[in-house]
């Protein structure tokens, strides 16, 4: 049965805690690593509803963290520990994503799915928050056992990158060894030089994976002693962040900002949209899930027409105008609306548990 260390484990492989904003509060917020999980619940935050929602399950995983700020005591009156203490009478474990959503690998960031959703073209990080460095394994085996060492490999998670994944190289050649008193060699003779059919294999790995990939190829590979290299790679990093950019589809015109605002409305089904009209025309968009202020100065200087976020404050919105970047205010919670079906999709294909989706809207905002 999986517990809640493995619901941890499987949403880490896929939207890396390592990622997350070091503000942010991610990973067990409330519960039992060791708890056996039969059936889980996704939502967007911790609410009365959402706990009531959640009851027959073990587990809540959220996007936004119930416990954010520090308690001071453990005060009833206090929402947040109320809710917390609702939670632990109800049996529910309750994991946070959230910014390690929003920094995950590409294509599987909250951004990405949000540029994807507004129908963005050559999608790239708009602002890095940060890099990842990625390493090269190579390692040498019989060709018989090829197969069974590569497939451990790309289960240990080597071998992924950009919209690609289940990547190698493979050459042959042939390697040389003396096995010496004492060893128990897969192929040869103790004393006499050997000369082996072997396999040249290579995978990229992601620095964080680097040695759960090397101990998964150990296991497989048949050789008492395995020759393997791990080759630092400085010509490939990964940049990552919450902020993301394209070109909208086949408009090598552009299109008119009040028609592009009212459909993005309806893509993010966000009737009460807040607009700073700067540009007539929009062609390149930078958009960031959540409140998106902070990345005005990026847009401007990647040349983007438009930035679609939430939680934009006045002074905020002067600036923008002023600098000639139109605004989409969607609302927090509507550039959000990808967490929920990508962390339980990820759960869905990863554990053997019960996967459910919230069906409430928690986005305390209405149109009139």
């Amino acid at each position: 049965m999986p517990t809640v260390s493995d619901l941890i484990k499987a949403i880490d492989a896929k939207y890396p805690f390592a990622r997350a904003e070091s503000w942010d509060k991610t990973g067990l917020q409330i519960g039992d690593v060791g708890a056996e999980v039969r059936s889980v619940l996704v939502a967007h935050e911790v609410t009365e509803a959402t706990i009531a929602e959640g009851l027959g399950h073990q587990a809540l995983v959220v996007y936004h963290p119930l416990l954010f700020r520090p308690l001071d005591n453990l005060d009833f009156r206090n929402h947040t520990v109320r809710l917390a203490a609702r939670c632990i009478a109800a049996n529910l474990h309750v994991v946070a994503v959230h910014t390690a959503l929003d920094s995950a690998p590409q294509p599987h960031a909250l951004g990405d799915a949000l540029a994807q959703s507004l129908d963005l073209q050559n999608i790239q990080v708009l602002q890095p928050s940060g890099d990842e460095a990625l390493v090269k394994i190579v390692v040498f085996t019989p060709p018989e056992e090829l197969e069974k060492v590569r497939q451990s490999l790309w289960d240990a998670g080597a071998g992924e990158f950009g919209n690609y994944d289940l990547a190698s190289f493979q050459a042959r050649g042939t390697g040389t060894y003396r096995p010496l008193p004492g060893a128990n060699p897969y192929e040869g003779e103790v004393g006499k030089l050997e000369e082996a059919d072997e396999w040249r294999l290579e995978v990229i790995v992601p620095e964080r994976r680097r040695d759960a990939v090397v101990r998964a190829m150990l296991e497989a590979h048949p050789y008492e002693e395995v020759a393997y290299d791990v080759y630092p790679l400085l010509n490939a990093i990964n940049p990552y962040g919450a902020a993301r950019m394209g070109e909208l589809s086949a408009l090598t015109a552009g299109m008119n900002f009040d028609d592009y605002a009212r459909a993005v409305g309806k893509k993010l089904n966000a009737p009460n949209l807040r607009l700073v009209r700067a540009q007539d025309t929009v062609r390149k968009v930078a958009c960031v899930p959540g409140s998106g202020a902070s990345y005005i100065d990026a847009a401007v200087r990647a040349s983007c027409d438009c930035l679609v976020t939430g939680d934009i404050k006045h002074h905020d919105a002067l600036k923008a105008q002023a600098l000639g970047l139109s605004l989409i205010d969607t609302t927090h919670v509507a550039t959000e609306c990808a967490a929920i079906k990508l962390i339980a999709d990820t759960l869905g294909a990863t554990l053997d548990i019960n996967v459910a989706y919230s069906q409430l809207d928690t986005n305390p905002f209405a149109a009139l």
